[in-house]
């Protein structure tokens, strides 16, 4: 469950790409439309996002291409960043009985909860990804607030009767970040 960064662009209620954030902004410079709003939504978490299209070419592709190597304590190489993680005494105690170093264990578990898409965390997620795009697009749409209502009690059922009426773009991509949501249902 841990996809790379993708986003998507809307112009008013129509969907016009999916890509890399890079790629976004590229498309975005290139563009030559200016009389409808763009937005940018993270896929993952349905959050908006700004971009800067501003200067030639190459300056945005310095600014959002995917650095090579972060130079930071411990094994930049392998990707593993430094940090302090403050846990109770018997979580301490549990961590030394493993056979593998604490760090090992505690990417092990995390792993295991990224890779498992029924997980509660990732159900909830899902939802709030959902629900913040949702805000954002169709916060003045009828049936939005019971639509996210059904969307946290996990009826999926009703949330896709709700959002039926919402222009094509926006349903289907909503439908998209949801499904995710009702996991158990599918």
């Amino acid at each position: 469950m841990n996809p790379e960064n993708t986003y998507s662009v809307f112009a008013d209620d129509q969907h016009l790409m999916t890509d890399h954030l890079l790629n976004v902004a590229l498309a975005l410079k290139n563009r030559t439309e200016t009389d409808r709003t763009i937005l940018i939504f993270n896929d993952q978490t349905g959050q908006q996002v700004d971009v800067d299209t501003t200067g030639a070419e190459a300056e945005i592709q310095q600014r959002y291409a995917e650095p090579d190597s972060v130079r930071k304590v411990g094994r930049p190489k392998l990707g593993v960043i430094s940090r302090e993680v403050t846990l109770q005494q018997k979580h301490w105690n549990w961590l030394d009985q493993q056979s593998t170093s604490a760090s090992a264990v505690i990417r092990k578990l995390i792993d295991q909860e990224l890779n498992n898409p029924a997980s509660e965390s990732n159900i909830m997620l899902a939802k709030q990804a959902t629900d913040r795009f949702m805000s954002a697009m169709l916060g003045n749409m009828p049936n939005y607030e019971e639509a996210t209502r059904a969307l946290y009690q996990g009826n999926r059922a009703v949330f896709l009767q709700l959002i039926q009426a919402y222009p094509a773009d926006l349903k289907t991509y909503i439908t998209g970040l949801a499904e995710r949501a009702f996991i158990h249902q599918q």
